[in-house]
């Protein structure tokens, strides 16, 4: 998701970003639904038993009502026996009817059920099924979705306008799930296989959505179909609708792997000049990613990138932009930073996506992280250090980066209620530790370490079909790095992982011998190694055991860590 909370409420930025955040606050009606529950948590039962294959959504946009209606239609396979399934959606919307196909006979067709629909749920009985058998649901809705009162953190429909008075619409649901506009299994450790996405509007309105464009077909009333089709595995809440009066500008962009694949901005007419600008910036980021993290995952599809009436987010194959083309205010480099984050979730996130909502510093932390290191291989590790400078100030330690037990989105993000909630941490604090393993290992190992935490099988890299998603969590990265460093690092992920408290480097000086101890809550192990500036020379004291002593040439002070390399408690 995008930073805006870490680029605009710092400086004399902070009161306006406070007013665009909040003016577009949709009040509450009295009949308004309970606010959305969230994604993910502990897995349903009615939901564990079965496996998705294959969504196809059909929908009908009516921007005008601000009304959608169609259909979900669902192919999945039992995990085990079962009489019962649930979906999740929204009580903003309406459930028409749900049918369900027959096991008793050969006949494609489907079986209208009774259902219920209550508390963002639709229980659907199955007869009795074996596991390993395929069936398929198929939920017809519609009515008035969510609307987003502040996209993309407080997610929902965008209904909006360009300047020339067009229909402008946009969906974000990370916070809340895809179940906010369409019936799913909505838990990030399920994702389809594949997608189809075939939507409805009025002409000459454009739809811009994931995966690759099949078909535009004209249909009754003025109208134009868009049928999308995802060819790989897809999360929930990258599912997107971006719908303008959009013009293309797009091009063969040549990959790392040696074949062109569709690269295109969906840009709003009044925009395209400095839509052709920023295009050529989108591409130079793509090459950096290729480069540090492995090929463009979704090349088989496309990248796009659409404008969006809010800030941004890192939906699948069209990532949403909404930068107003501007550079990075706080570190006053000139680069987007807004599609980089969002770029680099094409990879954390999209490629490798957490089963729990837990390990959630995977999709952003290390996309943090990696902002600083094309500002260093931009514009010199002068600009590094500054971005890292810059997150460090915003890291709270309130609650574990990647606490054990399931959460849920709201467990973890902004807003939440919970006081161990690590907020802002999953993006600071996340970038910061792989600050620090970059120190532990080395930069030929740390970046050895960070391809294979995207691609594990360096043979997956070359896939095109989607066999390289995967689902990790902070305990594969942990046995990923280990193995690629060839060192233990259990002690690194413990402590700066698993509870929320930094360690401290006690520093004590007699004559010419001085004391380095890592004080650490409970005492918890520690040999982090430390650098010391003395007399104009750094050294790499090891801390085995967490202590080390230090000979000092007479009369001369050693300065600890001069570069911020550790992660620890410093003076504020």
């Amino acid at each position: 998701m995008a930073l805006t909370i870490q680029h605009l409420t710092r400086s004399v930025c902070s009161a306006a970003f406070y007013l665009f955040v909040t003016s577009g606050t949709v009040a509450a009606q009295e009949n308004d639904p309970a606010p959305p529950k969230g994604s993910g948590g502990e897995l349903n039962s009615a939901q564990g038993v079965f496996d998705v294959q294959h969504y196809r959504l059909e929908l009908e946009i009516s921007p005008d009502a601000k009304r959608i209606s169609g259909a979900l239609s669902m192919t999945a396979e039992l995990v085990a026996s079962t009489g019962a399934i649930m979906l999740d959606l929204d009580d903003a919307l309406t459930v028409d009817g749900v049918w369900v196909s027959d096991p008793q006979t050969r006949s494609a067709g489907l079986s209208k059920v009774s259902f219920s629909h209550r508390d963002g749920e639709i229980h659907i009985p199955l007869s009795r099924r074996s596991t390993g058998e395929t069936f398929v649901v198929r939920v017809e809705y519609g009515g008035v979705p969510r609307e987003a009162p502040r996209p993309p953190w407080d997610g929902g429909f965008t209904w909006s306008r360009t300047a020339d008075g067009s229909h402008w619409i946009a969906t974000t649901c990370q916070g809340e799930g895809a179940d906010v506009w369409w019936p799913c299994k909505d838990h990030p450790s399920d994702e389809p296989d594949s997608m189809d996405i075939v939507i409805t509007v009025p002409a000459p309105l454009v739809v811009a959505s994931n995966g690759r464009l099949l078909e535009v077909r004209k249909a009754p009333g003025d109208k134009l179909t868009y049928h999308w089709h995802v060819s790989t595995p897809i999360n929930n809440y990258g599912v997107a609708l971006n719908i303008a009066p959009y013009e293309t500008i797009t091009t063969q962009y040549q990959g790392v792997e040696g074949e062109p694949f569709e690269f295109t901005y969906w840009v709003l007419p009044e925009n395209r000049v400095q839509g052709e600008k920023v295009f050529e910036e989108f591409q130079r980021q793509m090459t950096f990613f290729e480069d540090v993290c492995g090929p463009y995952p979704f090349r088989a599809d496309k990248y796009g990138v659409a404008e969006t009436p809010h800030l941004g987010m890192e939906h699948q194959s069209i990532i949403a932009y909404g930068n107003g083309y501007r550079g990075d205010i706080v570190t006053g480099y000139d680069y987007d930073w807004l599609h980089h984050h969002e770029l680099s979730h094409e990879w954390w996130a999209n490629l490798v996506t957490v089963r729990d909502w837990k390990d959630f510093w995977i999709h952003e932390g290390i996309g943090t992280y990696l902002q600083a290191v094309y500002l260093e291989r931009r514009f010199g590790p002068e600009a590094y250090a500054k971005k890292m400078a810059i997150d460090l100030k915003r890291i709270e330690n309130k609650g574990s980066v990647a606490p054990r037990g399931a959460r849920t989105t709201k467990d973890m993000y902004f807003a939440s209620k919970r006081p161990d909630a690590p907020d802002i941490d999953v993006y600071m604090k996340g970038s910061w530790i792989c600050h620090s393993l970059r120190w532990l290992v080395g930069d030929e190992v740390f970046f050895k370490i960070l391809r294979r935490w995207a691609y594990p099988d360096p043979t997956l890299e070359s896939s095109r079909d989607g066999s390289a998603c995967r689902f990790a969590s902070t305990d594969e990265l942990l046995a990923i790095a280990e193995e690629v460093a060839d060192m233990e690092l259990d002690w690194f992920f413990e402590l700066y992982l698993r509870q929320p408290e930094l360690p401290e480097l006690e520093i004590s000086i007699a004559g010419s011998k001085c004391a380095l101890s890592w004080k650490t809550p409970g005492g918890m192990a520690f040999p982090m190694p430390v650098e010391v500036l003395v007399g104009g020379e750094l050294r790499r004291v090891e801390m085995t055991d967490g202590e080390a002593v230090l000979m000092l040439p007479r009369g001369l002070a050693p300065e600890v860590d001069p570069h911020a390399r550790v992660l620890m408690k410093r003076p504020r």
